[in-house]
């Protein structure tokens, strides 16, 4: 059962999304975390640009939205990409990403000697009107991100501790854990 607990929508104000893009040039990197991104920054013109993607399905994307040549790292999460980044020459980093994303990127980046600027693109809240389902009739829920099970919370009010939780990825994974540990 697809139950839907989080929304993305655009940013009220993209004034500082549309200045970003029409400084592409000065990047020497556009990182794109999620399909989301590249759907709300749109095609890019770029000339010296190192397009990156977190993934399979963001490359997709940005080949959906015309952005042939696209950089793709190893493992698709947060890891995987300062991994990818610690290969590669220091420059300058544009990441345009959710209203919720996680300073593991940015951070890492940092530290590896990047410039790194992030951008929201996107919000990423609880749906307005969530399903909720009868969850004596599920056996296995699975989160695809911290920002998914911290909705579930919200609309069932806790974990419940006699399913079996599974998560896409080890961010989410370290933020059930910690949840977890907070019974």
């Amino acid at each position: 059962i697809h139950t839907p607990l989080i929304e993305i929508v655009p940013v009220d104000d993209d004034t500082q999304l549309r200045r970003a893009i029409a400084d592409i040039d000065s990047y020497d990197y556009v990182l794109f975390t999620s399909r989301y991104a590249a759907k709300y920054v749109g095609a890019l013109s770029v000339r010296h640009t190192r397009i990156v993607s977190i993934g399979r399905t963001t490359t997709k994307a940005l080949h959906q939205i015309g952005v042939e040549e696209v950089y793709e790292v190893e493992e698709d999460n947060s890891y995987g990409v300062i991994s990818w980044f610690s290969r590669q020459p220091r420059g300058r980093v544009l990441i345009p990403r959710s209203n919720l994303a996680l300073p593991i990127i940015p951070q890492g980046l940092r530290q590896l000697g990047f410039e790194v600027d992030c951008i929201t693109a996107y919000i990423n809240r609880m749906p307005e009107h969530p399903k909720k389902v009868n969850l004596d009739e599920i056996d296995r829920i699975v989160f695809t991100s911290p920002s998914t099970i911290d909705n579930f919370i919200r609309l069932y009010g806790v974990l419940p501790e006699k399913k079996e939780l599974v998560t896409r990825g080890p961010i989410t994974e370290q933020h059930l854990q910690t949840i977890l540990k907070q019974r």
